[in-house]
């Protein structure tokens, strides 16, 4: 039987002193040769902000480098064509960001590299709520949220600590709403996090937002839209966080997918490359029009 939908009540109060901040808290990509393709040098631009050494491959790789501020580099020797694979976890980011070097900034040179995002996890810390962990997976549990989440769980760590999950752990698309504070080993400390993980197809869903230059607001504007399309809880304070304007993330069908790709890294690149070698820059306003006219008559049913 389908859940009924549950009324939500925006005139609830928040919490006093409600604040709200937004983060991308990981960010793992593959990076491959493409000809013709203007590929982002990720190794310099991190190389300027600290040294870097050998480290322990893994992931199918046999060499490894980490950056002194965090991020890591892999490929293997023998097999050029699984590129470099990329990691870099929250603490490296902020590094990064505080050279100049913000995530959305790195997200959207991958994209237009044409790089394959694998993993990417986008974080709202929440501080001074009236919520937990317990509290929303009770509302999970009694059904209270609308979306399209059928799997939720409660997870104690080793340490005492608690985590809601919405979705299930292993699959491409979930997230978890968690006790910083406590995970941190902070006291007296109200500090919650909602983290939505991306993986596969949905990060690279995600990546490919950026492939026009977009903003941290698109971020989160997709972040609150997937994680709302997910569970959306008639809670005040989940309600003020959540507030705003959302983005969907949806996953192509595979053909979709593949035309798409075709589109960015075969028409594109062919388009910009005649533009630069004939200087005729108005066929992109002709190409343009083009586009547009066959749309309308596809929308029209002509």
């Amino acid at each position: 039987m389908r859940r009924k939908k549950i009324v939500l009540d925006p005139s609830q109060q928040p919490s006093p002193g409600l604040q709200i901040s937004f983060c991308v808290d990981w960010l793992a990509f593959t990076m491959k040769n493409k000809a013709g393709v203007n590929i982002y040098n990720f190794t310099d631009a991190f190389d300027a902000v600290s040294p870097k050494k050998e480290c322990k491959p893994m992931h199918g790789y046999n060499r490894g480098v980490r950056w002194q501020f965090g991020a890591m580099m892999l490929w293997h020797t023998d097999k050029p064509e699984m590129g470099a694979h990329f990691i870099i976890g929250g603490a490296a980011l902020k590094a990064l960001y505080a050279e100049g070097l913000d995530a959305v900034f790195l997200i959207q040179r991958a994209a237009v590299s044409y790089a394959k995002f694998t993993m990417i996890h986008l974080a709202m810390d929440i501080m001074n709520g009236s919520f937990d962990p317990v509290q929303m997976n009770g509302l999970m549990e009694a059904k209270q949220y609308n979306g399209r989440a059928q799997a939720g769980s409660l997870i104690t760590n080793l340490f005492g600590g608690k985590t809601c999950y919405v979705g299930s752990w292993n699959s491409d698309r979930f997230y978890r709403f968690y006790d910083k504070a406590a995970e941190q080993s902070i006291e007296n400390l109200n500090w919650k996090r909602v983290e939505l993980v991306l993986k596969s197809d949905y990060a690279q869903e995600f990546g490919y937002k950026f492939s026009n230059g977009e903003t941290i607001d698109k971020a989160i504007e997709v972040f609150r839209g997937t994680v709302k399309a997910m569970a959306d809880f008639n809670q005040a304070d989940w309600l003020a966080a959540f507030e705003g304007k959302i983005d969907k993330l949806s996953v192509n069908r595979p053909k979709e997918r593949k035309t798409r790709e075709w589109l960015l890294t075969q028409v594109a690149p062919a388009l910009a490359r005649y533009v630069y070698e004939t200087g005729d820059d108005e066929v992109l306003v002709a190409f343009s029009n083009e586009v547009d006219g066959i749309y309308q008559k596809i929308a029209n049913g002509l």
